[in-house]
């Protein structure tokens, strides 16, 4: 039985590589400090009012949980030392896990990739901080 060779590019296996062990970080954060949040370590929300709140719109779940108004990512920033927030950071590490993907493929690739890897990576940027800086943003 004959095998069939495949060639794949330089660019493409360091796209993929890259998007895996991203991944594969923001995976093990968001399980790691979800399963101490799960343990009662250090939460921001008391895990039984959450459950209970969960059902509510995002602000009746915050009056009821909190008893704040939530605007913005100042909430979360402010509480890392809590591990339901510190699991966020995984989600946000798979988020941009295109983009770190793209700069490390934008060292492998020829001129014609590079615009194209530079232009998704300002678009990327873009998509990132539109919110922060345009009105009604990050809410």
């Amino acid at each position: 039985m004959s095998e069939n060779k495949i060639h794949v590019e330089p660019i493409n296996i360091s796209f993929a590589k890259s998007m895996e062990v991203v991944t594969w970080i923001g995976i093990a954060g968001m399980l790691i400090f979800g399963v101490l949040y799960l343990t009662g370590i250090s939460s921001f929300v008391d895990m039984k009012v959450a459950i209970s709140n969960w059902h509510e719109p995002v602000t009746e779940f915050w009056q009821a949980t909190k008893g704040i108004e939530v605007a913005g990512y100042g909430w979360f920033l402010s509480n890392l030392g809590a591990m339901d927030c510190l699991s966020m950071i995984g989600i946000a590490v798979l988020a941009i896990s295109p983009l770190a993907a793209m700069i490390v493929a934008l060292g492998k690739s020829d001129k014609a990739y590079k615009i194209f890897f530079l232009i998704l990576i300002l678009e990327f940027l873009f998509a990132i901080v539109k919110p922060l800086i345009m009105a009604g943003g990050g809410e």
